[in-house]
């Protein structure tokens, strides 16, 4: 069998897991948050492509300025006895600023709930940072909200789980504005593991919803993300006291974090997932070009060809290569994580990539999974530490298992510890926006 046709019928067996998970945590979700099974709705019309094109030159603004917006249909909906959620999807494009400082536009979605928010002053607004989707444009979570899946080839098929999420917000009465990150959808790449980038476009998400119509401009904001998510939501408690010190904040919720680029890079090299390495490889050379140009002088042909290929993939096609070892890639046949720690260039931009040396400025629940297969638990037990040895004025950590262990240690554990700490998250959440005090200090659970 020919490897193309051998990771085809991987990414098949993938897709297939993407469904057996989306069904186990629909059933977790649906008894934590009493939400009804999904249930479809007519075929979405095709996603408007063109909206994914900024204009040129970008309109002057602030970050989180929109600068444009259109109806999103959507092909799932959860029916409720006041109607259908979402009840309004809007697809959004807005500005925000990258690592660089210059001024991009990113895309997103927003959901506003069918029924009357009940709770004290306006609706809320969570900023849901999703998880990885892949790094081709097809997988963008605002596409993917519209198609349910898709089975575009050869950048392989993808589901829109994050609806499990953002549904049950949606459920609970909360808004919910999600970003596609910078260069999900839209022109460029896709930077996957950028610090800056990631937790930039969240925050300018969240902005960005204050100014919709729909959206009251007083309404208190939380940020939540888990693994990718995760990682710009961490991200964001450190720099939003600077970068959007008016965003009326409550909290951030942030679970799964791979804070630690080298390690969690290390960690999957030969390892499940490794091919997502060429995700970070291909962000950090689209925003840095010292770092291109430094790794094209230590990747080999095959390397590179592999940083193209998944270019243009999702995730569960880039998960069906095995276990890649770029050992493969590079032309001295040394790991990249060992060339990082030879080479200053390579260091200097992958430590960039490092959460935990700025103290978080908000309210904080950190969680992790001691089962985690994807990102071992160690590294929010460090992220912990660091925060607490900066002066966290309010940190709460917990360790939060599946509750079935052994799917919590198999290639679904990521996945599963993620809905584990979501439950516990919207307890945690809905306590920030009823304005209960948050722990003082640091706390461990």
């Amino acid at each position: 069998m020919t490897d193309d046709r051998l990771l085809l019928r991987r990414a098949r067996t993938a897709c297939l897991a993407i469904v057996t998970a989306t069904a186990l945590t629909t059933g977790v979700a649906g008894v934590a948050q009493a939400a009804p099974a999904p249930a479809p709705t007519p075929a979405a019309s095709p996603v408007n492509d063109s909206f994914y094109t900024p204009p040129s030159p970008l309109p002057a603004g602030k970050p989180g300025d929109i600068i444009r917006s259109e109806n999103l249909p959507t092909a799932i909906t959860l029916p409720s006895p006041e109607g259908a959620v979402p009840a309004k999807a809007t697809r959004i494009m807005y500005l925000s600023i990258d690592a660089n400082g210059d001024p991009i536009a990113v895309t997103g979605y927003y959901l506003q709930p069918v029924s009357e928010w009940k709770g004290p002053g306006p609706r809320p607004v969570v900023a849901y940072a999703g998880g990885l989707h892949g790094q081709g444009d097809q997988c963008a979570a605002s596409k993917l909200l519209q198609e349910g899946v898709t089975f575009s080839f050869p950048g392989g098929p993808m589901a829109e789980i994050e609806q499990i999420v953002t549904l049950n917000l949606v459920k609970l009465g909360y808004g919910v504005v999600s970003s596609d990150y910078m260069g999900g959808g839209t022109p460029g790449t896709h930077t996957f593991g950028n610090r800056v980038d990631q937790a930039h476009a969240v925050i300018d998400a969240a902005r960005a919803a204050l100014h919709l119509p729909e959206v009251s401009p007083d309404a208190k904001v939380a940020l939540a993300g888990y693994s990718q998510g995760g990682g710009a939501t961490a991200a964001a408690a450190e720099l939003v006291g600077t970068y959007a010190p008016e965003l009326p904040l409550v909290g951030i919720y942030t679970g799964g974090v791979p804070a630690d680029l080298l390690r969690e890079m290390n960690y999957l090299d030969g390892n499940r997932l490794g091919g997502v390495i060429g995700y970070a490889l291909n962000g950090a050379s689209y925003r840095y070009p010292e770092f291109k140009e430094r790794v094209s002088t230590v990747l080999n042909d095959y390397g590179k060809q592999t940083m193209a290929q998944v270019s243009g993939e999702c995730i569960v096609l880039t998960s069906a290569r095995g276990k890649p070892s770029t050992r493969d890639w590079t032309v001295s046949h040394k790991s990249f994580g060992q060339l990082v720690t030879e080479d200053p260039i390579l260091s200097k931009y992958v430590h960039m990539q490092d959460i935990g040396n700025l103290k978080p400025t908000v309210p904080v629940l950190l969680t992790g999974n001691p089962d985690d297969p994807t990102v071992p638990i160690v590294q929010e037990r460090e992220l912990y530490s660091k925060w607490c040895a900066k002066g966290a004025t309010s940190l709460r950590y917990e360790e939060i298992p599946f509750p079935v262990r052994l799917i919590g240690g198999s290639t679904f554990g990521h996945v599963a510890g993620g809905i584990s700490g979501f439950q516990r998250a919207v307890s945690w959440l809905s306590d920030r926006f009823a304005g209960k005090p948050a722990v003082t200090g640091c706390s461990r659970g």
